[in-house]
């Protein structure tokens, strides 16, 4: 398996490092994000658990006992609880599971990031270390290895 000659070179080099930088500031955003949904969906929820509080607040006086209009909004308001309990659940769900797994994908590419620019660090000291002649040995090395790749 070898490296292609399109990513060899200081452009190369500085493309690669410029994409894990955006990654890294998407997964910055998207964390950002799913917080603030997290937290909308809990304010919604509260507000539904209460608009279904002030919807059961119904006289229970004995003209409505049986009233199937009666019965439709209680149904509609145990729904709308239903409704609000589910957000509710979805967004610690949201806030727990994926800001962890965000988290730990973060971590992961600030790791690999540093790691490969370690790993850039040694071998273009190696090079620079070494003579014109192995440059050219290595340079024709690097041909002969990815023609045949």
């Amino acid at each position: 398996m070898g490296f292609s000659s399109a990513l060899q070179g200081r452009a190369a080099h500085d493309a690669l490092l410029n994409r894990q930088e955006a990654e890294l500031k998407l997964l910055e955003t998207m964390k950002r994000c799913l917080v603030q949904k997290a937290k909308c969906d809990r304010e919604y929820a509260v507000s539904l658990a209460a608009v279904t509080q002030q919807g059961l607040k119904i006289d229970r006086s004995d003209d409505l006992q049986g009233s199937h209009i009666m019965r439709a909004w209680r149904s509609f308001m145990e729904e709308l609880e239903h409704t609000a309990k589910q957000i509710r659940t979805n967004a610690e769900q949201l806030e727990t599971v994926c800001h962890d797994k965000l988290a730990s994908l973060y971590q992961e590419k600030r790791r690999v990031r540093k790691q490969y620019q370690e790993e850039h660090t040694k071998i273009a000291t190696q090079f620079s270390h070494s003579g014109p002649d192995q440059h050219r040995s290595l340079d024709w090395t690097c041909v002969a290895w990815n023609a045949g790749a």
